[in-house]
């Protein structure tokens, strides 16, 4: 009988885990997550330095848009190594080299 409640334990403690795994956001989303709220803090303190006032909803959306395009860039055109690459020192090569023309392209949009 203790093996079984044992056993029955573990598989409640199994499914709870597996659960708790499904709850959470893909990794992909989590990087993209990242990227784009590390992308709008780190444009809204350049605006600040210009005197710009980011809340206005011409910059919002401009900043919005330019870190959602390169987030997605970051998580479509990178593998898994190179987004770790890339999360400790975006200026670094290979990796800023290959993602600058995405970045390029962001800029027009």
């Amino acid at each position: 009988m203790r093996r079984f409640v044992f056993a029955a334990s573990l598989l409640l403690l199994g499914s709870n885990v597996a659960l708790a795994d499904s709850l959470r956001p893909p990794l992909e989303k989590q990087f993209f997550d990242f990227f784009a709220e590390e992308c709008v803090a780190g444009m809204e303190a350049d605006a600040k330095t210009m005197n710009l006032d980011a809340s206005q909803p011409a910059i919002k959306e401009g900043i919005d848009r330019y870190c959602s395009c390169t987030s997605q860039a970051v998580v479509s055109y990178l593998d898994p190594k190179e987004i770790i690459s890339f999360a400790n020192d975006a200026t670094k090569d290979p990796v800023a080299t290959k993602m600058k023309p995405y970045f390029d392209r962001c800029k027009g949009k």
